[in-house]
């Protein structure tokens, strides 16, 4: 049984999500959905958003998650490993390319995660185009490099529960990253769900900080129990560019890891960003996954 339904995120998360987002993760090594759709989901900020559900009886099988910006539609689809290669997921992003015609139509994207051969396979009968790609770089942590701070720079610990500071590192991030479609244009309440999530630890976010106020840090991310950490944003404000902080602060957050007790450290890159690849090179970071966001234009419907 498909069900398409229009939900704002107070309706909550559809029945049998959990399960589904723990087989899918269990199996494919990653979340079918991004952090920012599961906290819509569940109901943690106002999202207006479509839902494509198909179930066997009670039994969650796959859930489509649509969302309209000011570019376009977004799309992402987690389809159940054991309802995989029957045409569930086929079925389910047909139905999401027919309501985005219903309502205008428009550029469509999704992220395809790994290698996903069924998922790019569909891309290329949609006539899809890579618009990027994301780069997924791992190293263990031992032989941890080493960097040296500078004079009239302060490596000191983000106060997570201070205003002042979460503000500072609003102010950074927007700046590093002003224009990203992910890590941009963030607003202090973006901010703060996050940084109420179980995998923030104030005492693995080192910060760089000058005269003029926050200019480098690392927001590490460590799910509970797990033994990876990742380097969640790396962000180096573009008026400090070219002072090496970057490495500061990346040098201790893998010393931050490691002292938490993580054997790996993982991050996610854009493919094109020269600069974040040369320092995290420097790190010893190699590559691993290649994740990528597929688009396909979708004419209005007719008649």
């Amino acid at each position: 049984m498909l069900t398409v339904h229009d939900a704002p995120a107070t309706d909550g998360p559809p029945a049998g999500l959990d399960d589904l987002v723990r087989a899918c993760t269990a199996h494919d090594g990653h979340a079918p959905f991004e952090e920012h759709t599961l906290l819509t989901l569940d109901g943690a900020r106002q999202l207006q958003h479509a839902r494509v559900l198909s179930w066997d009886g009670d039994r969650l099988q796959a859930c489509a998650v649509l969302s309209e910006g000011v570019e376009g539609w977004t799309v992402e689809v987690g389809v159940h490993p054991q309802d995989r290669e029957r045409g569930v997921g086929r079925h389910v992003l047909r139905q999401v390319v027919e309501h985005v015609a219903g309502h205008g139509g428009g550029v469509l994207r999704a992220w395809v995660h790994g290698q996903a051969p069924a998922a790019h396979a569909l891309g290329a009968a949609w006539s899809a185009r890579t618009e990027r790609r994301l780069l997924v770089l791992r190293r263990p942590l031992d032989d941890l490099p080493e960097h040296r701070c500078h004079d009239g720079v302060l490596l000191r610990r983000l106060q997570v529960d201070d205003d002042a500071d979460r503000d500072a590192w609003l102010a950074l991030t927007n700046a590093a990253f002003e224009g990203h479609p992910d890590q941009g244009g963030w607003t202090r309440s973006d901010l703060d769900w996050r940084l109420g999530t179980a995998w923030t630890d104030g005492v693995r976010f080192p910060v760089a900080q000058d005269h003029d106020g926050l200019v480098a840090g690392v927001w590490t991310k460590v799910e509970p129990g797990s033994p990876v950490g990742e380097l969640h944003v790396v962000a180096v404000h573009p008026r400090a560019h070219g002072r090496r902080l970057g490495r500061l602060v990346v040098a201790q957050a893998l010393r931050d890891l490691r002292d938490a007790g993580c054997t790996q450290a993982e991050l996610y890159v854009e493919a094109d960003n020269v600069p974040a690849l040369r320092l995290y090179g420097w790190a010893g970071f190699a590559a691993g996954d290649e994740h990528r966001c597929l688009a396909v234009d979708v004419p209005p419907a007719t008649g």
